[in-house]
């Protein structure tokens, strides 16, 4: 990179010029592309209709979908399970935001690329997205972006463009993050309906309902135990029995490889995930899951080493998480081991027990909760024996006189082990009840989350209960009025 006699004004001027304002038109565009991803090869396509689009990804035998319908942005998943999001990402759009408007905080020209013939701007606004446009100095084209997200780096290329209905618009993405993961597409054919069907960018209704119920009934208690404050739930994978934690912390369904290759499952696709540390991972079909009396069929799971057990009988060899909760009423009462599944339609919320809200943009149940004086939003994770506060939101408490005791903690987690500092914090409040003086870890490990503060454990939730309701994004909550237990 070298230094740039330009200015960032006439950048922002030369793309604007090659990026007019979007102008209304009466129009579906359709675009299809050739994809791969994670070793395999499939396709892509794209539907807009003003603001409001719907892009479907399909990978062997695997789909899956996300768009934007008024405002709101939704995902099914490959399991066909549909669900919206609540928006409390909003990095992207504050970026967006700034460098669509003349502000120059937080935006300036870095220099420019020779290899690309690019002026390369960073725009780092604070709670936005940390990114660098690299913008043709001959077309105005963004031919390349790079942008910071949940700790990795993603660098995007944009070639091969061709003009159509006034824009200039790519035909080759390639996208390559710090891991490794690549995603190509290719451009097979970009039309204009000129008879939109909003239809076509409607939010679609799931695909199936994933866990099935016994005819004839709406509630069904599921046999757990409880292993150093987990909840261990017994599973039948094709008739194979495997001991699984009941994970509202996991953004799926996962198994270990053992169970892949003890069923004997195909897989399909390869990349490397990351949390504490990096991990392979690939996917297979399951065609029966049972869970107690409830039944799972052709459930796509991912398949993910599992490093740890619960005690020294106890193997985790897969986790129930978003795919399990999401179409379900879950009551989950930690304290006495108590998991009941319940129909949505039959289920009515007591009316003594507090509604809080809870946003499922990332499969985990987030919700709002006080440390002190401070708000945070952390995940109420049923697959965590210790509640985790991130080192950052620590650092906005005052805890300079709590900190040191007892001495730091090792916990495993999928990727690795993370080190974490105990402290005493004086108050949490959560669902309007306070919880005083709890013995919280203090991490600042890459846990895989993004605009979080960290996750509350089954050490502090053992002291509710608690109904997942994600199908109305909801957990109702119960505080049990009993003294607290840190370990």
């Amino acid at each position: 990179m070298i230094a740039s006699s330009s200015t960032l004004a006439h950048v922002r001027a030369e793309y604007r010029s090659a990026h007019p304002a979007a102008r209304p038109r009466n129009a579906t565009l359709i675009e299809d592309w050739h994809l791969t991803q994670d070793g395999q090869t499939g396709s892509f396509r794209v539907r807009r209709l003003g603001k409001d689009y719907r892009e479907t990804t399909t990978l062997g035998p695997l789909a899956y979908e996300n768009g934007m319908h008024a405002g709101i942005r939704w995902q099914q998943n490959r399991n066909g399970i549909t669900f919206t999001f609540s928006g409390f990402h909003e990095r992207d759009a504050i970026s967006g935001r700034l460098w669509d408007s003349n502000d120059t905080r937080d935006t300036r020209l870095i220099g420019e690329s020779i290899a690309l013939n690019a002026y390369v701007v960073e725009i780092d606004p604070p709670n936005g997205r940390h990114e660098w446009l690299f913008i043709d100095k001959q077309s105005g084209d963004v031919v390349r972006l790079d942008r910071i997200e949940r700790n990795r780096r993603f660098v995007t290329t944009y070639d091969d463009f061709k003009p159509f209905d006034g824009e200039s618009l790519p035909s080759h993405i390639r996208t390559v993050d710090s891991l490794g993961n690549e995603r190509e597409q290719t451009l097979i054919s970009r039309t204009l309906d000129t008879t939109p069907d909003p239809a076509d960018v409607a939010i679609p209704p799931s695909r199936r309902m994933l866990v099935e119920f016994p005819a004839g009934l709406s509630s069904v208690r599921i046999p757990v135990r409880t292993v150093n404050g987990l909840l261990v739930v017994r599973v039948f994978v094709d008739g194979r029995g495997f001991d699984f934690l009941l994970d509202s912390g996991a953004a799926g369904i996962v198994i270990d490889p053992l169970v892949a290759e003890t069923v004997g499952l195909e897989r399909y696709g390869e990349r490397i995930g990351a949390t504490i540390g990096p991990f392979p991972e690939t996917t297979s079909i399951v065609p029966v899951m049972s869970v107690g009396a409830l039944r799972m069929r052709n459930v796509v799971s991912r398949v993910v080493p599992i490093p740890f057990r619960a005690d020294e009988r106890t193997r985790v060899s897969g986790l129930l998480g978003f795919d399990f909760f999401a179409e379900l009423v879950l009551h989950v009462d930690v304290d006495h081991a108590l998991v009941e599944a319940l129909h949505p339609a039959a289920f009515h919320a007591p009316p003594d027990l507090v509604e809080v809200p809870v946003g499922l943009d990332d499969k985990q149940p987030a919700v709002r909760i006080k440390v002190g004086p401070v708000a945070a939003r952390v995940i109420l994770d049923t697959g965590a024996n210790r509640t985790v506060l991130g080192a950052a939101f620590v650092d906005r408490l005052d805890l300079a006189s709590d900190r040191g005791v007892p001495p730091a903690a090792r916990f495993r987690g999928v990727g690795g082990t993370g080190i974490a500092e105990t402290v005493r914090v004086r108050d949490i409040e959560f669902a309007g009840a306070t919880i005083p003086q709890s013995l919280v870890d203090v991490s600042s490990a890459d846990l895989g989350f993004e605009d979080i503060d960290g996750l509350m454990g089954t050490d502090l939730l053992h002291d509710y209960d608690l109904i997942f309701d994600y199908p109305s994004n909801t957990v109702y909550v119960r505080h049990l009025t009993r003294s607290p237990v840190n370990p």
